[in-house]
């Protein structure tokens, strides 16, 4: 499989658009791609870029999302345009969008999926999603788009994004420009993948029981209201630019063990005494709060890499990379240190796509379940098997 990537930091998207597929086709070396993804900032023209893509490709089954800040081989930018096509003879890709995501998680992803394996043959081993990123219930969405994909897939992608302005956030699929939309593209066939998963967080203090939860709101842990254990730890109720987040061991409870867990990150404390979530938790889960510097945000990003590495077997074709926006709040003017760090570790000839999202979405490790995790960076490898 060859995987072209094109990143442009032209302000003009008729401009960027045509520096990212110069630079592909140049990698692609006049074979046409079947698959693509598309990471772009909030200011461009989305419609300019998608159609100046299937003017040069026709029938490309690509997605994307706007972001809160593009990666790729190139490195990091912010306001660019970053683009990674997929050629395989024996890797097949659909496309699928499901609309309405907010109102109908379930059937949008469940729509989106069967668009995307219309027509495929093979089994699907990788399915990538990058959805609506603002008032989403993603425990619905990644129950469902796991389901609809079936066992033998693996699912990751990350939330679409727009610069912390947390107005509109927008997603692509094949030639259109959507909002409140799940878009789904898999991977079908002989592949072969790795994804490493962490975040450089450190759990403190004792396991908590989450005891009443409603949605993505924490009202009693332990029995208590979730108030008076926040004050307890921390000495006030100011969450904002806050490190704390909660350690959420969802397999915890049936198993009587505190092993992988995924972030969680607190929003505000509501009116009615709540605590917000900005994603999902899981009623009944065990918890702990935990911290990190940021030396042990880039320890995150190395474990993350060092994970998917070591556990896969070769040489890759291409690394995706999901990170958070809020580890580049943390990390200020040392974000450009993690993708530098997985090219320190994978070889600067590796090709990489991936942008900061507002939540990460990648199973935990022994696990098929997919999650959507908080201030984490999730690294994923893959390769088209001989």
């Amino acid at each position: 499989m060859i995987a072209a990537t094109g990143h442009s930091h032209e302000l003009d998207s008729a401009d960027a658009i045509a520096e990212a597929l110069g630079q592909c086709a140049e990698a692609l070396g006049g074979k046409q791609p079947g698959g693509g993804l598309l990471f772009v900032g909030i200011d461009h023209d989305f419609q300019v870029i998608l159609d100046a893509i299937e003017a040069r490709y026709p029938g490309v089954q690509l997605i994307g999302c706007t972001t809160h800040g593009e990666l790729s081989t190139d490195g990091f930018a912010e306001d660019s345009v970053s683009l990674m096509l997929f050629h395989s003879d024996n890797v097949a890709f659909g496309a699928g969008v499901g609309e309405n995501v907010r109102a109908d998680p379930e059937g949008a992803a469940r729509l989106a999926v069967g668009q995307a394996r219309d027509g495929l043959t093979l089994p699907i081993r990788l399915g990538i999603t990058l959805p609506e990123g603002l008032g989403l219930d993603m425990k619905l969405v990644t129950d469902s788009l796991h389901d609809a994909l079936g066992s033998e897939a693996t699912l990751c992608g990350g939330m679409a994004g727009d610069q912390v302005q947390f107005k509109q956030t927008y997603q692509f699929c094949n030639g259109r420009v959507y909002s409140d939309a799940v878009p789904v593209l898999v991977l079908a066939g002989p592949i072969t993948l790795s994804f490493g998963v962490a975040s450089g967080w450190v759990p403190m203090g004792e396991p908590h029981q989450l005891t009443r939860t409603e949605g993505q709101t924490i009202y009693e842990v332990d029995g208590e209201p979730v108030k008076d254990v926040w004050q307890r730890y921390f000495g006030g109720f100011d969450i904002r630019g806050s490190r704390n987040q909660f350690a959420v061991y969802p397999e915890a409870a049936e198993k009587g063990e505190l092993r992988e867990f995924y972030l969680c990150a607190p929003s505000h404390f509501q009116e009615d005494g709540g605590l917000a979530t900005l994603n999902p938790i899981i009623p009944g889960a065990m918890i702990r709060f935990s911290d990190a510097t940021r030396d042990q945000v880039l320890e995150g990003t190395t474990t993350s890499v060092n994970a998917a590495a070591e556990s896969f077997d070769g040489t890759p074709d291409a690394a995706l990379v999901f990170s958070c926006a809020g580890r580049h709040a943390l990390l200020g003017t040392r974000i450009a240190q993690e993708i530098e760090l997985l090219q320190n570790r994978l070889g600067s000839s590796t090709p990489v796509a991936g942008f900061y999202t507002y939540g990460e979405i990648c199973p935990l490790p022994g696990s098929p379940m997919p999650y959507t995790h908080g201030t984490t960076f999730v690294t994923v490898l893959l390769r088209e098997e001989s």
